[in-house]
């Protein structure tokens, strides 16, 4: 009897152990709501995470059958009374907020009546195991770090873990991958016993070595955690943060020139190169070219081999002075180090700019033109003579052309004086008299020119051919086809213009009119010119 009242005591023991067991399982779980009130009618389905759950049968007390299935395998059945649940294997949880059966309902004589019809329903709340979750953000102080520079020779890396999921994790594992960046400070690894829903952990904290490459080259820093739920089942999140690295070295070219000259004032250009890195460069080969439209007041050599040492500078390796040959603007073109590095790479390195430059002054142009090459003794030839501006400043202009011995001038006028402004042209027509018989050459017309900051040439047109009473040369032995004859401007001839003041004087860096009084005395000078040509 004492025995068997023992065995009675442990096997209640036992069933109370277990019970107490499994309420202590289900009260860890922590359940996530799905749906809420979802409203289910005799025979109707809703699902949730790949669950099932199905109004499967109603009786007249107000409860409602309800089954749970997945994949086809109906699981659980269990009947529900509002405020009543039940669970599968503390995956999903059923509640019943409210079971109607919805009778038809019938009024007679102020009184109701509950008909056989109805329609019965039940608002169900939906639960499911909640599942942990890592948001995990890896930060650096900057995006971009310099390996040249003193201040970026460490990288601060900085690593949070947020519990976001709907649950507690449990043995979790951090660790962290530098992408093959060296650890200066801090540890790699960390483990947590439980990081609770919501939580977020005190963030860890690494210092690196910022690497020397050759290249810019980009790291990622990762880092990962591993946990586990209630159930044991496994979960890992990632987060990054890629940073860049900016090669050691760095070969700086650069090109200055005047910002802004006249015509006739010199245009003054330096060439520069420093070495930025943290290793010498050997052998820098330096080329570097003057701009179409201007010349070299002296001739310099514009290539050079030089080496510079880490951190070194080599001042005006190139320096040079330019005379523009006509006024507009100018792009110089970019100075080219061409070497290789100490790991056999070849480099080619420009400057960082394009320098630019404005000049400021008159361009005149004279063409002169004939309305035919063949006539006879006593014949008439018509000669237009056209002086253009095609510079960006002002400039007073006198044009004088000469009418050949060979000939007599019947009428026109063969000279003016006028200003020409900036795109604007002056043109005289003459008419003369050919009255000797041969090949002649026609006389050039020059004309000279003078703006506000004394820039003042001359420049030519070139020289028509008539042949008068005898036949043309054979096409290709005459010097000057009939029709339009150009200046040696235009031809782009240093001799073009030739200055006779203002030349190679330095006038400043503010081009163009130099005073109100320079821009009165231009005025008078005109008002001269238009009384004579009266």
């Amino acid at each position: 009897m004492a025995k068997r009242i023992v065995l009675i005591t442990l096997l209640a023991v036992c069933i109370f152990s277990g019970l107490s067991m499994t309420a202590f399982a289900a009260d860890n779980v922590e359940w996530e709501e799905k749906l809420d009130g979802a409203k289910l009618s005799w025979g109707s389905t809703i699902t949730v995470d790949g669950y099932e759950i199905k109004a499967e049968d109603f009786n007249e007390d107000k409860m409602v059958f309800v089954s749970i299935s997945k994949d086809g395998e109906k699981l659980k059945t269990s009947p529900l009374t509002a405020g009543m649940e039940f669970e599968y294997n503390d995956e999903i949880k059923v509640y019943a907020q409210k079971v109607d059966p919805n009778y038809e309902i019938l009024t007679k004589d102020g009184k109701e009546f509950k008909t056989g019809n109805w329609n019965p329903y039940a608002e169900l709340d939906i639960l499911v195991r909640g599942k942990p979750g890592f948001d995990i953000k890896v930060e650096t102080k900057k995006d971009t770090y310099d390996s040249k520079s003193a201040g970026d020779n460490r990288i601060d890396v900085t690593v949070t873990v947020n519990n976001n999921g709907k649950a507690k994790a449990q043995n979790v594992v951090l660790t962290v991958d530098t992408g093959d960046l060296e650890v200066l400070n801090g540890k790699t690894k960390y483990t947590y016993t439980k990081i609770l829903k919501g939580e977020t952990v005190e963030p860890i904290t690494l210092t690196l070595k910022t690497p020397a490459p050759w290249e810019d080259t980009n790291f990622k820093i990762t880092a990962k955690t591993t946990g586990e739920d209630i159930k044991g089942n496994k979960y890992e999140q990632t987060g990054s943060k890629s940073i860049k690295v900016e090669k050691k070295w760095d070969l700086i070219v650069s090109k200055s020139a005047t910002k802004e000259r006249h015509m006739g004032e010199k245009v003054y250009v330096s060439v520069t190169v420093r070495n930025r890195g943290i290793c010498d460069i050997n052998n820098i080969a330096l080329k570097d070219q003057i701009v179409s439209g201007m010349r070299l007041k002296e001739s310099v050599p514009l290539e050079k081999t030089l080496s510079l040492k880490a951190g070194e500078g080599a001042e005006k390796v190139f320096e040079y002075i330019l005379i523009p040959e006509r006024p507009g603007d100018y792009t110089f073109p970019k100075p080219v180090a061409t070497f290789t590095l100490a790991n056999g790479q070849s480099k080619e390195v420009t400057s960082e700019n394009s320098e630019s430059t404005k000049i400021y002054g008159p361009y005149i142009e004279i063409t002169k033109t004939i309305n035919k090459q063949q006539l006879n003794p006593g014949d008439e030839l018509t000669v237009t003579v056209t002086a253009r501006n095609t510079g960006n400043v002002d400039a007073s202009v006198t044009a004088t052309d000469t009418v050949p011995p060979e000939a007599k001038l019947i009428s026109g006028e063969t000279s003016f004086k006028q200003v020409l402004g900036s795109g604007s042209s002056k043109t005289i027509t003459y008419i003369m008299q050919m009255h000797k018989e041969g090949e002649v050459q026609l006389p050039a017309c020059k004309a000279t020119f003078l703006d506000l900051d004394k820039y003042s040439g001359e420049v030519i047109s070139e020289t028509p051919v008539v042949y008068v009473g005898t036949p043309m040369a054979i096409e290709g032995s005459s010097s000057q086809p009939e029709g339009e004859t150009g200046s040696n401007q235009e031809k782009n001839e240093p001799a073009g213009q030739a200055q006779t003041s203002g030349t190679e004087e330095d006038y400043g860096d503010t081009p163009g009119f130099g005073s109100i009084l320079a821009v009165a005395g231009l005025l008078t000078v005109t008002g001269l010119l238009r009384k004579k040509s009266n």
